[in-house]
Parts: C-alpha cells; sequence; structure tokens
C-alpha cells in the first residue's frame, strides 16, 4: 500500500514539473500545461487524502479509488456465471 502513496506523490511532482514548464511558454500552450498541471497535482493529492483516510479507518475504511475487498470499493464486480438447464 505504501508504493500507491510513493505513486501520488510521485505524480504530484510530476503536475509541479508541468507547471513549471508552461511558464516558459507563451498563449495557450502555457495556458493548457498550466491546467493540465494544476489537475495532475489536485487529482494526486486528493487521491493520497484518500489513502490516508482509508488506512486511517482500517478494514472498514470506505475509499472509492480502492481496488480492495476489505471494505472498499471497486467498480470491476465480477459476475455470477448464469445458470445453465442441461
Amino acid at each position: 500500500m505504501v508504493h500507491g502513496v510513493g505513486l501520488l506523490l510521485l505524480s504530484a511532482v510530476g503536475g509541479y514539473w508541468v507547471l513549471e514548464r508552461a511558464a516558459t511558454h507563451k498563449g495557450n500552450l502555457k495556458k493548457v500545461g498550466q491546467v493540465l498541471g494544476t489537475v495532475i497535482i489536485l487529482t494526486s493529492l486528493l487521491g493520497l487524502v484518500c489513502r490516508v483516510w482509508y488506512l486511517a479507518q482500517g478494514p472498514a475504511g470506505f475509499c472509492p479509488f480502492t481496488q480492495t475487498g476489505k471494505g472498499g470499493y471497486s467498480s470491476y464486480m465480477p459476475r455470477s456465471s448464469p445458470e445453465t438447464t442441461p
């Protein structure tokens, strides 16, 4: 689980790098870079907060970004196989 937090922090650093690079450009490219960098940073920080909240809550915690079955939510739920009649 620590690997997920590390990746989220690295993505925040990547978002900052995009913001820094966007500052050297002009026009629409600068605006797009600023928006993209901000979205990357906010998304990674939101994911980090959610991960910390999930870990603090223990097995009953809820985080929509987790994929575990320990109280977390997974958008992929395997379907049960349909009954077949011979």
